[in-house]
C-alpha cells in the first residue's frame, strides 16, 4: 500500500514590506483562512473538502510571523487545524525573524544574511536558534511538541538534518528533488521519492515526476496549483505499481485562491485548482484501499523503504496540454 501525504504549507507572506516600508506582512485572515466576503478559501476550505472524503492533511505551519504582530491570529487560526483532528506540524521562513530584528533596530542591513530565508545557508548554531524559537512558537499557538519540519522554500542543507535531530525533529519533507542544488540543498545521495534516513531522522521528500522530452526534460513537483488532476492520478497508480512506498503531495494555505497583489487585497476563488482537490481528495477515498492517506504521527518508520526502482512520467502530451491551461487560469478574472 502506498502512503500518501497531504501537505499544505500554511503561511502569511511579508507582503512586500521588505521592499516597501509602506506595506505590511499580510494579514492571517487573507494569506491563511482566504477570507472572501462571508466565505473562507483557504484552511478551511482545504479542511472542509478533506473531511467530505473522510481524509485528514498535513499542515507545515509557519509561526515566524507571530513575531511580526500577528501571534494572536495564526493561533486562533491554527487551532482550527487540531480542533478538527488534522495533523500540524513546523514550517519556518527565517525571513520573518530577520524582518523583526531590523524592524527593533536588533540587526543593521547589513548584518542580515544574503540569503535570509534559507535556513540551511545558516551557521548550525543560528539555525539552533531558529528553530529552537520556533518549536517554542508552535507549543504556545498549537499546545503541542511538533514530529515534523519542512524548511521554507525547501532550503534545507545537510547541517539542518543535525540539527533538527539534536531539537527532538523525528522527520522532515524539505527534500524536493526539482529544486535541488537550487534552494534545496540535502543531499540525497540519488534518491528522488523515496524516502531516506539521517541518523534518527527519516527524510520525506516532496514527490517528482518526469516530464517533457530533450531539452525540455525535467523534473515537476506534484503541487495541486502546478499539476492536473490527470497527472496526480498517474503518479499514484504509476507509484503504485514501481513499489513506491511514499507519495507527498504539497499546497499552501492559499492555495485555492487567485491573489492580485502582493497584500493579497484582491482575492477571488481559484475554481480550477478547487475542481483539482475535490478530484483528487475522491480518488483517494474510492482508492483506500491502494492508497493510505497519513499524517506524521501514523508512520510506521518500518515500512520506509530507501529502494528506488523508477520515477513516474508523464511524457509530453499531457504536461504542455495542462502548461496551456495553467497560463490561462493565471489571468486573474478567468
Amino acid at each position: 500500500m502506498v502512503q500518501v501525504f497531504l501537505t499544505i504549507d500554511t503561511e502569511c507572506s511579508l507582503g512586500g514590506a521588505w521592499e516597501n516600508p509602506c506595506n505590511k506582512p499580510v494579514n492571517p485572515e487573507r494569506a491563511v483562512l482566504g477570507k472572501i466576503g462571508s466565505e473562507y478559501y483557504g484552511i478551511p476550505r482545504i479542511m472542509d473538502i478533506l473531511e467530505e472524503h473522510d481524509l485528514r492533511g498535513i499542515f507545515f505551519i509557519e509561526v515566524l510571523a507571530g513575531l511580526n504582530g500577528l501571534q494572536t491570529e495564526l493561533a486562533e487560526a491554527y487551532a482550527q487545524i487540531v480542533k478538527r483532528g488534522h495533523d500540524a506540524q513546523l514550517h519556518l521562513h527565517p525571513v520573518h525573524y530577520y524582518y523583526r530584528m531590523v524592524k527593533d533596530g536588533q540587526l543593521a542591513l547589513e548584518q542580515v544574511p544574503a540569503e535570509k530565508d534559507m535556513i540551511g545557508s545558516l551557521p548550525p548554531q543560528a539555525q539552533l536558534e531558529l528553530l529552537r524559537r520556533g518549536i517554542s512558537l508552535f507549543r504556545e499557538m498549537v499546545g503541542k511538541t511538533p514530529l515534523a519540519f519542512r524548511a521554507g522554500n525547501f532550503g534545507a542543507d545537510m547541517s539542518t538534518l543535525d540539527v533538527l535531530e539534536e531539537v527532538g525533529i523525528r522527520f522532515d519533507s524539505s527534500f524536493n528533488a526539482a529544486y535541488a542544488r537550487v534552494a534545496c540543498r540535502l543531499d540525497s545521495q540519488g534518491a528522488i521519492n523515496a524516502p531516506w534516513q539521517h541518523g534518527a531522522l527519516w527524510e520525506i521528500p516532496v514527490t517528482n515526476f518526469v516530464t517533457g522530452a530533450w531539452c525540455w526534460h525535467g523534473l515537476k513537483q506534484l503541487n495541486i496549483n502546478a499539476v492536473s488532476l490527470w497527472e496526480m492520478k498517474s503518479v499514484l497508480e504509476q507509484a503504485d505499481r514501481i513499489g513506491l512506498n511514499a507519495v507527498t503531495f504539497i499546497a499552501h494555505s492559499f492555495s485555492l485562491l487567485k491573489v492580485a497583489d502582493v497584500q493579497f487585497r484582491r482575492l477571488r476563488p481559484d475554481r480550477l485548482v478547487l475542481r483539482r482537490f475535490e478530484g483528487l481528495c475522491r480518488f483517494l477515498r474510492e482508492h483506500a484501499d491502494r492508497f493510505r492517506v497519513v499524517g506524521f504521527s501514523e508512520i510506521d518508520s518500518s515500512s520506509l523503504r530507501r529502494q528506488e526502482t523508477a520515477v513516474p512520467n508523464m511524457g509530453t502530451i499531457v504536461p504542455v496540454l495542462r502548461k496551456a491551461v495553467q497560463a490561462i487560469n493565471r489571468v486573474y478574472w478567468v
